[in-house]
């Protein structure tokens, strides 16, 4: 599937899924009508096998995304809040659950709603310039769609705290330095960074890392004996793959592993 239009876009390359947010005269700040969207495409993505990795990232000239579109937002109803809040919670987590890692490409802001849309990715890599937190406090609300939850599990309930009740805004270097952030890149060189972390992704064999997806994120709410036993199950069922003994045997013989498309 090829989505060049819309304001979410969606594009493979090599077997990397490129999701591109557009709405580059509001930063790509996220409606509802982009959510609609991105559900179309992480529906594409839960049913393709193809796909190894993806990477998604915001309009080049508009930052990654500056949160929710809050003129949009305002109008919503007090009754009609948690039926949005829920669809959106739904699509990110539907997106932390895919088989493939997915790579956030923060340029400029993620601010809001577009943190935590990154944080619903596997790995996040920002540009020298980038800026990323949770504001909402300063607008008398919270974080409603996961970033209460899944920003602690990245960088502790104690840097969690002073994100969300200051409302701060970290630069990339501070975010690298508490693990918001994987690594921090020149901005013209983001992108190919992060095709470069797909490819490398891309190069192993999908099954394993499916399942080492799964377990890192299952494993985070499971008591240490839980944790243990599903990498247990996990690890034989990979064993029992044809990817397994690929991937071994090319060890061995000292050559570079096919494994299965």
């Amino acid at each position: 599937m090829t989505k060049e239009q819309g304001e979410v876009r969606y594009e493979v390359q090599d077997r990397i899924a490129v999701i591109t947010l557009s709405r580059p005269g509001k930063r790509n700040s996220l409606t509802q009508a982009m959510f609609d969207q991105l559900s179309e495409v992480v529906a594409s993505l839960e049913g393709e096998t193809g796909i190894r990795a993806a990477v998604v990232r915001g309009e080049e000239e508009a930052g990654f995304c500056a949160g929710d579109d809050l003129a949009e937002l305002i109008r919503i109803e007090s009754a009609g809040i948690r039926a949005f809040l829920a669809r959106a919670q739904g699509i990110f987590t539907r997106m932390e659950a895919l088989p493939v890692p997915i790579i956030a490409t923060v340029k400029g802001h993620a601010l809001g709603g577009g943190l935590e849309l990154a944080l619903s990715c596997d790995i996040i890599i920002a540009s020298e310039e980038a800026m990323l937190g949770l504001p909402e406090t300063n607008l008398g609300i919270i974080p409603g769609l996961g970033g209460m939850i899944r920003l602690p599990r990245r960088v502790g309930l104690g840097r969690a705290r002073e994100m969300v009740f200051s409302g701060r805004i970290l630069n990339a270097s501070e975010a690298r330095a508490i693990g918001l952030v994987e690594a921090v890149y020149p901005e013209d060189q983001l992108f190919e960074k992060a095709l470069e972390w797909a490819r490398l992704i891309a190069s192993k064999s999908r099954s394993s890392i499916a399942l080492a997806k799964s377990v890192l994120n299952r494993g985070m709410d499971a008591s240490l004996e839980a944790g243990l036993a599903m990498e247990r199950e996990a690890f034989a069922y990979c064993f029992s793959l044809p990817d397994a003994k690929e991937g071994i045997s090319a060890f061995l013989e000292k050559r570079k592993p096919v494994f299965e498309e």
